[in-house]
């Protein structure tokens, strides 16, 4: 084969003035070392000469009506090393000249533009700087590095909350990924939804609906908080009355997004004519999240310990003495957890440990994610376990690394106030409590897990995982990881090994 080693390269002066309508004028009889200058300078950055709708598409925008933008679409990246964004609302543009997307594989595109070496497709998040000035119109408009790819006359601006669940879930094609493709998004993407949500919860409220036997003084307040299926709620009351009636204890119910509130606080009150109980019922005007709703709970709570608990835990139906008794007795100043079991009673819980797996992927490298484990889950030690076995087993378990779930376990009011309450940094659900766990033992705080407190939780009976709770689990977990990477309560993969 003859190889072409002197290529001559020229550059077409006439056809870059002839094709370019906005050069003619200014550089007619010009040098034609100015008219390179241009190609060089301006011509190449503008990739004039090229379609660039044919390299680059807009597939989707969601638009909040406090300025937050969702845009999911492809480009070819070896035309578009950079994306500078402008939205244009009426007659109001926003640059968004460092937007920074999330790439990731699409078979699809580089199927037909031929790039197999980088990722084409993206989302990425904008938001204005001042969400109380942004003010909507009816006429939206997308640009892309100055091409205007998308355009709407009747734009249709979402609520922030729902925004914020309709860009989670368009996520999914991120989280659904393995977590070593996608961590370095994850941890973008969470600092980047953080302010939304923390507006959403901002703007959240409470209303009482119900509060029965205010005047009985109680020691302890169980706050269960509940989002938005309330049905397990008197089963889970009529499980409990019998102790209710008779201890001082109240319960503090928060519902996040429950629909028929007012109906479920007729049935609790029928129920407490039945059942002298003391019980308030608290509705959210939104879903503000396991965190803010429990945080609420607490800041009207009226016993000195607090208790949390989910509505999907129950007592043992025999022996529950030493189960029902947690509820009663005080941690002092610690962090006291509860066994959990399976309704088969099969063990799930008996204390959490944080690991830190190594994470990889060809395209993006090696990274750490932190993952929660749980001691002895599904082992042989049931809900009737020997009691001494029983104690063996969570006494061997190493106390600076062992963390409670927040599914049921108990802290005196004045202590979770110094702690701060949970962390509203994750957003809706999950991993706020393995980070109080560990806050908890970075505090040098005692952390117990009784033993003869045995309950049954019927976790994740009835429950679906949609695309958007998928994607705040991945985004919870990428600030975990990044929040607790260097603590030494955490355990590297040899040390699970041995543990598990």
């Amino acid at each position: 084969m003859n190889m072409v080693r002197d290529v001559l390269k020229e550059f077409s002066f006439d056809e870059y003035i002839e094709t370019n309508s906005d050069l003619a004028a200014h550089f007619s009889g010009r040098d034609r070392d100015e008219i390179f200058n241009h190609f060089k300078e301006f011509g190449i950055i503008e990739r004039r000469g090229i379609h660039l709708s044919d390299y680059v598409n807009i597939e989707g925008v969601l638009c909040s009506d406090k300025g937050d933008f969702f845009i999911t679409g492809w480009a070819d990246r070896r035309i578009f090393q950079t994306i500078d964004i402008t939205v244009q609302v009426g007659y109001v543009k926003y640059r968004f000249a460092e937007a920074e997307p999330c790439w990731y594989d699409r078979v699809d595109v580089n199927t037909v533009l031929g790039d197999h070496d980088q990722p084409s497709g993206f989302c990425v998040l904008l938001r204005v700087d001042d969400a109380e000035a942004f003010l909507i119109h009816s006429a939206l408009s997308v640009s892309i590095n100055g091409v205007a790819l998308f355009q709407q006359n009747i734009a249709r601006w979402l609520s922030t909350e729902r925004f914020l669940h309709d860009a989670l879930g368009a996520c999914a094609i991120l989280s659904d990924r393995p977590i070593g493709e996608t961590l370095g998004s994850a941890k973008r993407l969470h600092r980047q939804f953080l302010p939304i949500w923390q507006r959403v919860i901002g703007g959240m409220k409470f209303a009482r609906l119900l509060s029965v036997d205010t005047e009985r003084k109680v020691r302890t307040s169980i706050v269960i908080t509940i989002y938005r299926k309330a049905d397990m709620l008197l089963v889970q009351l009529s499980e409990l009355a019998e102790f209710l009636e008779r201890a001082a204890v109240e319960l503090v119910i928060v519902l996040n997004d429950v629909d028929n509130a007012a109906t479920l606080a007729e049935e609790v009150m029928a129920f407490c004519q039945i059942h002298p109980i003391a019980i308030s019922l608290y509705q959210c005007s939104g879903n503000s999240g396991f965190s803010a709703g429990n945080n609420f709970g607490a800041s009207v709570a009226r016993g000195n310990v607090l208790v949390f608990m989910n509505p999907d835990v129950f007592p043992p139906l025999d022996n529950a003495e030493g189960s029902l008794a947690f509820l009663l007795s005080d941690p002092g100043d610690g962090l006291h957890g509860a066994m959990l079991y399976y309704g088969d009673g099969l063990l799930m819980h008996s204390g959490m440990y944080v690991v830190q797996d190594l994470v990889s992927h060809a395209s993006t490298g090696v990274g750490h994610a932190l993952r929660v484990e749980h001691f002895g889950k599904g082992l042989t030690l049931d809900i009737d376990a020997d009691k001494k076995a029983v104690s063996q087993a969570v006494n061997a378990i190493p106390q600076q690394i062992c963390i409670p779930s927040a599914a049921l376990w108990k802290i005196r009011k004045k202590q979770f106030a110094k702690m701060g309450g949970l962390s509203t940094d994750y957003i809706y659900a999950y991993y706020e409590d393995a980070a109080f766990g560990l806050e908890a033992l970075k505090a040098g705080v005692a952390v117990t897990i009784d033993t003869s407190a045995r309950w049954i939780h019927m976790e994740g009976v009835g429950k679906s995982m949609p695309p958007h709770v998928r994607s705040f689990m991945w985004l919870n977990r990428a600030h975990f990881s990044e929040t607790y990477a260097d603590t030494p309560h955490v355990v590297d993969t040899l040390m699970d090994h041995s543990l598990l």
